[in-house]
Parts: structure tokens; C-alpha cells; sequence
């Protein structure tokens, strides 16, 4: 795998996934305290200071005294509401006098406003979860939208390209992607496999973004730009460290070039005509392109876009190699974790599902079939049985146990229409677990080991797989 080295920080940020925070106040105890102390003592003493005659409204048409435990419980639930309904009525013990003759009145207006409290708490609590619910899975979503996003505009530039050179045979983006991707994983001699992968990513850069000379450069270990070259293209020089748009590109993330930045400035020292960030969706850096030359004709909009689209997309594919290539079973557990940590904490609906299969010829093709036919969003792992047997097991976050057993159909016809194999003669057992709040790591891996048998796993082992894996 190509060495592009990424900051501690950033690899905790990418086991992590993404940053996942409920709507609504979440404020510390004292503070709430402190506001239910404002809001059932200071507004009923404020009342009856103006009004010694009426100090909670009771005789003028509306009791507003109901106002505060209402708000506070719409704010914070039903148990602070019904804290601050108790409150109020307690500090009615001293106008007491302004109702003297209306004692039952206060108190029925007293447990009314207690009920009340009660009721919308806990109402304004359950849209306040639906909510939080609903906007982890729109932001998990989008997330996979902007990887998805860049998949169809690689397809779109691909068929265009291959459209104008087919006379040439001209190979087309996508597939100069495809082949890097063996590349771009950890295999015999590490250095020689990072010289060749970049020099291939190199080359991807020079054909279909018109780059006469550049170089590739990595990060190092403290999040800052490596100046000795992973590859060259043409006759570059050494890379300033501090040229402009090695600066902004690093700061923003995003492409950046003189025809860019001459927009801003009368005069850009630079002697750089554009800088492309190799990074992810997770914003993760992996390096940056040097831009020096390129042909006249393709530095314009267009062809800076693709180069923009191009870094991205390889972005991408460099943190999906490393679970590849360092360890499988470390970036499943990362995004069981999340998996778990989301159904705790938002109530998000996410499937394991275990596939054992029969000791056939078949076997392990059935296996690598069935884990690579995933979901973007999805992982899969083949755990080492303790019986010999192939196992395959399946995370599917944003499924319930339904659309689980709905999965499984579509799969398994398509591996029938496909092969002629029939998931039913080749598994010997199928599982499905749904992941409730009460879950956690050991439980889920209970239930892959009920099937697998391979063993539990030592935490200590699995904490180093997943550092690795990210």
C-alpha cells in the first residue's frame, strides 16, 4: 500500500466514522437546576410582587403560573418538568394569603399543572429521540450520498473519455482506477509496492488530467507534508513547503490553482500552477499533487474539476485499502462499534447476519461472493472457524431483521441466476441478530462465535487490529 502516513488524530477520527450528536439542550445538571430554581421560584415571586391580589392569574382568566413547569418540561422531559411542577406549587405556600378562600383551587390547579408537565415531557422527549434518530441516519446517509456522488461523476467522465478516444483505444478512467486498486494494497516489498503505486497514480494524473510535470507527495506521522517525492512527472523541482497553494490546498482541502486564486489577488507567488489534496470523505489528507506544467489547452475549469474529482475518489480508495490490506477482521470491529455506539445512543437500526457454509468445491467462491455483493455502507469478515468450515458474517447497519431476510432473497437469487448455485444446498446455517441499544462488541461477537466457533477474541489483540485497520 502506498505510504501515505496519516496523523494519530486522523486515524482515531476514521475509526470513529462520523460525529453523531443529538438535537436539543444538553446542558449540565447545575445548570438545569439552576434554571428550575429561576423558573419555579423568581417568575411566581416576580408575580407576586406586581400583583398581591392575583399573583398567579387564578382570577384573571388564565392561570399563567402553568407557563414555566410547561416550558421547562418542553425543554428538558417529563422528570425535570414534573420537578419543576412540584416546585411551583410548593412556592404557592407563601401567597398563600392572596387565596385564602381558594385553597382547593390552588391545589387542583397544583396537580393539574404537575399531570400537564408530565405529559408534554414526555412527548416533547420521544420527538426529541425520533428526531435525534432520524438525523444519524440522514447524516450517515449523506455521507454515503458524497461517496456515491463521486462514483457516478468517475462513471461520467470515464464514458465520456471513452467515447472520444475509442478510435485510439484509449483506456478509460475507470478502468485505470480498477487496476490501481491491487496497487494500492500491502503485499511482499513495501517500498518497492510504494514506489510502484505511485508511480501508477502518477501516471493516472498525466493521462487523464494533461499533467506534464508534477509530483506526489505524502504526510508524514505529525500531519505535516512530506517534501521527498513518492513520484515525479517530468523534470519537477523540490517542492516549497511554504508556496501558497501548497498552504491553501492543505488548509481548505480542495483544489487550489493560480487561475483560481488570481480571482482574489492581483498577483499570486506561487511557482506552482495548481495543488490537488489526495483526501477522503472523512476530510482525511492523505497527500497532495504538485501541479508545475501541464498542457495549455487543459488547464481550464473543466479538466481542474476532474483533477479535483480524481483526488477524492483516490482519497477514497487509499483508506478502503488499508482495511484491505492490513486487517479485515480490525475494520469490521471498528464498524461494529459504530454500529453498536449508533443503536445506543439514536436508537439506529442495524443487522449481523452469519452465513456458514458446507465444505464444497464451491465454498469458498460462495464466500467471496457473498462478501463482496454488499452495500457501499456494509461489511463483511470471514472469520477462521475452529472447525475448518467457511463462514461468512455480515454487518448491515440501517436494516431491520425484515429487510435483513429481504437481503438474503435478493442475494441468493442473484447468485443463482449468476451461477446456478443455490445459497439453500450450500449453507448449512443462517443466522440474524438485530443490534438493540442493550448490545456491545462482546455480545455481538457471542453470537458470531455461537456459529463460527473460532473462538473470543482477546480485546487486547482486536484494540491493535482495528489501530491498524485504520
Amino acid at each position: 500500500m502506498i505510504s501515505f502516513n496519516l496523523p494519530s488524530s486522523a486515524v482515531k477520527k476514521h475509526k470513529t466514522g462520523f460525529s453523531w450528536s443529538n438535537t436539543g439542550p444538553t446542558k449540565h445538571w447545575s445548570h438545569k437546576i439552576l434554571e428550575l430554581l429561576v423558573f419555579s421560584i423568581a417568575v411566581p415571586g416576580i408575580g407576586f410582587f406586581f400583583f398581591k391580589h392575583d399573583p398567579v392569574g387564578m382570577n384573571s382568566g388564565f392561570a399563567w403560573f402553568i407557563i414555566p413547569p410547561v416550558v421547562f418540561a418542553a425543554r428538558y422531559g417529563a422528570l425535570w418538568g414534573f420537578l419543576c411542577a412540584i416546585t411551583c406549587t410548593a412556592s404557592l405556600a407563601y401567597p398563600w394569603l392572596a387565596y385564602s378562600t381558594q385553597f382547593s383551587d390552588l391545589l387542583a390547579l397544583g396537580v393539574g399543572t404537575v399531570i400537564l408537565s408530565i405529559i408534554v415531557g414526555d412527548y416533547a422527549s420521544s420527538g426529541k429521540k425520533q428526531s435525534a434518530q432520524e438525523h444519524a441516519e440522514n447524516q450517515y446517509l449523506r455521507h454515503r450520498l458524497k461517496e456515491f456522488s463521486k462514483d457516478y461523476h468517475i462513471l461520467k467522465v470515464s464514458h465520456g473519455q471513452l467515447e472520444e478516444f475509442m478510435a485510439g483505444q484509449r483506456i478509460s478512467v475507470r478502468q485505470a482506477l480498477q487496476q490501481l486498486k491491487p496497487l494500492l494494497t500491502t503485499s511482499g516489498n513495501k517500498n518497492k509496492q510504494v514506489l510502484q503505486a505511485g508511480n501508477e497514480l502518477m501516471a493516472v494524473f498525466a493521462q487523464f488530467g494533461a499533467v506534464q510535470v508534477a509530483g506526489l507527495y505524502g504526510m508524514k506521522a505529525n500531519n505535516r507534508l512530506n517534501p521527498e517525492p513518492i513520484a515525479l512527472h517530468g523534470d519537477m523541482p523540490a517542492l516549497n513547503l511554504f508556496d501558497p497553494l501548497v498552504k491553501l490546498a492543505i488548509e481548505s482541502g480542495q483544489l487550489v490553482s493560480v487561475k483560481l486564486e488570481a480571482h482574489a489577488s492581483e498577483t499570486v507567488d506561487s511557482k506552482l500552477l495548481a495543488v490537488v489534496p489526495i483526501i477522503d470523505s472523512h476530510n482525511q489528507l492523505h497527500g497532495i499533487l504538485a501541479i508545475k506544467d501541464m498542457h495549455f489547452m487543459a488547464f481550464q475549469q473543466e479538466n481542474l474539476n476532474v483533477l479535483a474529482l480524481l483526488g477524492s475518489y483516490i482519497g477514497d480508495m487509499l483508506t478502503r485499502s488499508r482495511s484491505i490490506g492490513e486487517s479485515r477482521s480490525g475494520w469490521f470491529l471498528a464498524e461494529l462499534d459504530n454500529a453498536i455506539r449508533f443503536a445506543r445512543t439514536n436508537r439506529v437500526q442495524s443487522a449481523l447476519l452469519t452465513i456458514k457454509l458446507k465444505t464444497t468445491d464451491q465454498t469458498q467462491f460462495v464466500a467471496d461472493y457473498l462478501g463482496s455483493n454488499i452495500r457501499s455502507l456494509d461489511s463483511s469478515w470471514q472469520p477462521h472457524s475452529a472447525s475448518g468450515s467457511n463462514t461468512v458474517v455480515i454487518l448491515l447497519p440501517l436494516m431491520n431483521k425484515a429487510q435483513c431476510e429481504a437481503y438474503l432473497q435478493r442475494v441468493s437469487k442473484k447468485l443463482f441466476d449468476e451461477t446456478k448455485i443455490d445459497l439453500t444446498h450450500v449453507a448449512a446455517e443462517v443466522r440474524m441478530k438485530q443490534i438493540m441499544k442493550r448490545d456491545t462488541r462482546d455480545t455481538c461477537l457471542t453470537f458470531v462465535n455461537n456459529v463460527t466457533g473460532f473462538g473470543k477474541p482477546k480485546e487486547g489483540k482486536f484494540k491493535r487490529k482495528r489501530k491498524r485497520a485504520a
